[in-house]
């Protein structure tokens, strides 16, 4: 879950495949040239909408955090709780979907317990569900890109394709400006992406991706009281369970 401050004394709490929605809108439009395009794209398209499938269960019931009295932000959840729930994801990609979307959700599950691993923080279980992950996917994902008769290079490229949208997406959804990930491109070499502005003002993009001149995404959020707090995990889910909604829609345009 991401929590966002929003005007008039309140708290936008945006569960994980909220944010992984604008994601697979973004990958929609994705494509301008010189910029990379998803290979195949439907399917590309549709990882990065589900990039986030193994938090679903756990936005439906979430761990309460002791010290703020709010649901955990996903970043402060470690590899021993969520790297069961994102293998458990890959299946249910896999089985639903097929090989493509469960291929790139899983090398997303990757990229979290390679790039962005937290060894100070992580705990010894932390650590080896990470490394099992890694071990028992990464025998996955080479058995489906055979099957699949896909290059490493389209595998790597898709994946990077998925954690741009992500990254982006993040940057939207925290309302943070500045660095907001890298768009492969046609030549290899990533683009830094920039995000100026202001939710409330419109967004502005450098460089431009989209085939679009402009883009407007939009994914449904919770809208709380910032001093809401609670003491048991219950009440919480009883509250998160009746809060009001409101849609949450991002402008954006090139810079």
């Amino acid at each position: 879950m991401i929590f966002r401050d929003a005007p008039g004394e309140t708290r936008l709490f945006i569960p994980q495949p909220a944010h992984a929605l604008l994601s697979g809108q973004m990958m929609r439009h994705w494509g301008a040239p010189g910029f990379a395009q998803p290979d195949p794209a439907e399917e590309v398209i549709l990882a990065a909408g589900q990039h986030d499938l193994a938090w679903m269960g756990w936005e439906a019931a979430p761990s309460l955090d002791p010290s703020t009295g709010r649901p955990q932000q996903f970043t402060a959840i470690g590899p021993a709780a969520h790297a069961p729930r994102w293998a458990a994801a890959v299946e249910m990609a896999h089985a639903a979907w097929g090989l493509w979307p469960a291929l790139l959700i899983s090398r997303h599950g990757t990229l979290i317990y390679t790039r962005y691993a937290n060894p100070a923080r992580d705990t010894p279980a932390d650590k080896q569900a990470a490394a099992r992950y890694l071990a028992e996917q990464g025998a996955l994902q080479a058995a489906w890109a055979e099957a699949l008769g896909a290059s490493p290079a389209q595998v790597d490229l898709n994946a990077a394709l998925v954690a741009a949208a992500d990254a982006l997406s993040l940057a939207l959804c925290f309302a943070r400006p500045g660095p907001a990930g890298e768009a492969p491109t046609e030549n290899g070499t990533p683009a830094p992406l920039t995000l100026s502005g202001s939710s409330e003002a419109g967004w502005t993009l450098s460089p431009w991706p989209f085939r679009t001149p402009g883009l407007t995404l939009r994914t449904e959020v919770l809208r709380l009281p910032a001093a809401a707090r609670w003491t048991e995990e219950a009440a919480m889910h009883a509250a998160l369970r009746t809060a009001p909604r409101m849609t949450l829609e991002e402008r954006l345009r090139p810079a």
